[in-house]
């Protein structure tokens, strides 16, 4: 027998309805099974890209053991100075059974704020920087502003070239010089459109001058600018990021295109991608 439309209709809503309640529902599991500093960061990714134009390349984001790791395993014969980046990167979420996981524990637990961008795309969140900031959400996407903006600016290709051409005539020390001298003007200009993102995202007030505030007073860090520094010391980066406020007030920016996007976290490699939507 023919089933009349409105019994045809009223199914297929229904059956719409509950597909949609099982997507909602798979949705809200996989999102339980996420290690909490990924929630965290999928929530500041996705408030960041309203209003913000971050590209059409993914950007994936990494979760780390952190300097402080390195640090232990430097002291512990496990690496050689400045050749310890492996148990920066370290998968915080995994187990090695191997005397590592200590390693890690420690660096979790004593290890303060941290964030690096490679040229790939790839920005590494220590988890011990998500301990380190706590509640204060706001200062985080600070920092997770800041990385994309390297990203976006290609901060790693310039100052390699620059290393290479412009600075290819210099003699050893004054080639190092000139790439630190650069690295440090990379930083301040991260600084200045992390606060430019974050306006534009919605966020209110100095948030990103506070979250440098909080940033070298979390870490200690009341160093001075030296010339072999890759980043401002405390008095100039503080000079900097408040003048750049002052001209945000007087001259607000305006939003750019907002960049939704989907999230997937791979729980093997502590991977978690923000691929934006065409």
């Amino acid at each position: 027998m023919a089933t009349p439309f409105r019994l045809r209709l009223g199914l297929t809503i229904a059956g719409t309805a509950v597909v949609a309640g099982l997507v909602a529902l798979g949705s809200w599991a996989w999102q339980r099974r996420l290690p909490s500093e990924v929630q965290t960061l999928q929530a500041v990714v996705e408030r960041l890209g309203r209003g913000n134009d971050l590209g059409r390349q993914p950007i994936i984001f990494m979760m780390g053991s952190g300097g402080y790791s390195s640090f232990l395993a430097q002291q512990r014969g496990l690496c050689k100075p400045d050749q310890c980046e492996l148990f920066d990167q370290l998968n915080p979420y995994k187990h090695y059974g191997n005397g590592w996981d200590e390693l890690m524990r420690q660096g979790y637990g004593l290890g303060g704020i941290q964030a690096w961008t490679t040229a790939s795309g790839t920005v590494v969140i220590p988890r011990a920087t998500f301990r380190a900031y706590g509640p204060r959400i706001g200062y985080l996407a600070c920092t997770v502003a800041h990385e994309i903006a390297h990203f976006r600016r290609n901060h790693v290709f310039i100052s390699n070239y620059q290393e290479n051409h412009k600075f290819r005539s210099l003699d050893k020390q004054q080639k190092e010089l000139a790439v630190m001298r650069l690295s440090r003007q990379h930083e301040l200009e991260a600084d200045r459109d992390s606060a430019d993102m974050m306006a534009r995202a919605g966020y209110k007030g100095r948030i990103c001058q506070q979250g440098l505030e909080f940033m070298h007073r979390s870490n200690g860090d009341g160093s001075a600018t030296e010339p072999d520094f890759t980043h401002p010391g405390y008095e100039e980066r503080m000079k900097a990021i408040r003048q750049h406020y002052d001209a945000l007030e007087k001259k607000p920016v305006k939003p750019q295109r907002s960049t939704p996007g989907r999230f997937r976290f791979d729980a093997a490699d502590s991977l978690l991608t923000f691929s934006p939507k065409p």
